[in-house]
């Protein structure tokens, strides 16, 4: 009984030191998540102004396409990894509900998609409204020059859209992201608009 009870001892002593160990790791974690976390919302700022700037053009200059334009892109944004089924999926469920509403309005639509989980996503059942699809976007901070490389590969592939949407997830909080989606506008567009 005497070596049972000293084995036991060993046993919790051993897992003590264990669980000890995991909450040393666990707190290192939490601690490298803190200051990522600090640095992405530091760099995001700056990058916000391009977003609104943009959107305040549109609604100020009253841009609306024709109705009887047929071409519609779509922009979905997403990252290339992450555990996070629920952000990525939420962008991917829009785009079908957005790509099947299109399509019963005899409008051909077409799908860019920015990070590769939003690709994975779709490729099976909706492979073929993909347009092109682009990889490693966010692994810097957002700058003009990323988003110019994506806008001259959508100008050099010959499809010419007449209105579009940006389908992406807005950050509200650390545990909370809402799907948004905002207008883009072919240059014709923009400059048969009238303003």
């Amino acid at each position: 009984p005497n070596f049972d009870l000293q084995l036991l001892t060993l046993l919790v002593t051993r897992r003590l030191k264990s669980i000890k160990n995991i909450q040393k790791i666990t707190k290192s974690m939490k601690m490298v998540s803190a200051a990522k976390y600090a640095r992405a919302e530091r760099e995001l700022k700056p990058a916000r102004i391009y977003g609104t700037g943009a959107l305040a053009l549109y609604e100020k200059a009253e841009i609306k396409a024709p109705e009887d334009k047929k071409k519609h892109l779509l922009i979905g944004v997403s990252s290339d990894r992450g555990l996070c089924g629920a952000i990525h999926t939420s962008i991917a469920k829009t785009l079908k509900n957005e790509i099947t509403n299109l399509s019963n309005a005899g409008k051909e639509v077409m799908v860019v998609g920015v990070g590769d989980k939003i690709r994975g996503l779709l490729q099976r059942t909706h492979g073929n409204y993909f347009l092109m699809t682009f990889k490693e976007v966010g692994r810097r901070p957002p700058s003009f020059g990323d988003a110019s490389v994506i806008a001259s590969e959508l100008l050099n592939s010959g499809y010419e859209f007449d209105e579009g949407s940006v389908i992406y997830n807005r950050f509200r909080s650390v545990i909370s992201y809402k799907t948004d989606e905002k207008p883009i506008y072919s240059f014709e567009t923009v400059a048969g608009s009238g303003k």
